[in-house]
């Protein structure tokens, strides 16, 4: 990351730490079972990730869950395979205001949606999707630990090392159905 990106995301921290001093939203455990609105946030890196959340996406329209997702990829040009696609809401660069905080439409209605579980998969620190994530009216959050402090999830997954994309699905998807909520 350059200097001026630095600075960036360093003043997008600045205002996301304001606009949660504000924040409010109902926080309600759930499991993946009694999920039935689920959002899911991931970084796309390359076709594999794409076709990872693809197939966890239809796994869970399969069992009757609603399934919202964003992807953000770094570079302004779509890949082919994402263009050949074209299945979920996508955050470029060029979405981005000054201090890297999303502003495209789609971005504010996933915001204020209450899923019942907001499932986030980028195994990076992307601040973009951390913004989401942060501000998500969802009810439970779920996402891998950074070690790094102020991070949005309920629960939180930690390897104490990056988990590759596939690990994360399979560790979520363990710990949510393991517990019950009464």
């Amino acid at each position: 990351m350059n200097f001026i990106t630095k600075v960036r995301v360093k003043l997008g921290w600045y205002f996301l730490r304001k606009d949660l001093s504000r924040f409010r939203r109902d926080l309600r455990a759930s499991n993946l079972s009694d999920a039935r609105d689920i959002g899911i946030l991931f970084s796309m890196g390359s076709e594999a990730d794409y076709d990872r959340v693809s197939r966890f996406a239809n796994e869970l329209n399969l069992v009757g869950k609603k399934v919202q997702i964003i992807g953000y990829f770094q570079f302004n040009k779509l890949p082919p395979y994402y263009a050949q696609k074209l299945s979920y809401d996508l955050i470029l660069p060029k979405d981005l205001d000054f201090f890297m905080r999303p502003k495209a439409d789609f971005v504010k209605k996933f915001i204020s949606c209450e899923f019942d579980m907001l499932i986030d998969l980028s195994t990076r620190d992307e601040f973009p999707l951390h913004y989401i994530a942060s501000l998500s009216s969802a009810k439970f959050k779920l996402g891998q630990t950074s070690g790094e402090p102020g991070m949005p999830y309920d629960l939180m997954i930690d390897s104490g090392e990056q988990m590759d994309g596939d690990t994360l699905i399979r560790q979520m998807v363990h710990y949510t159905s393991a517990f019950k909520i009464s």
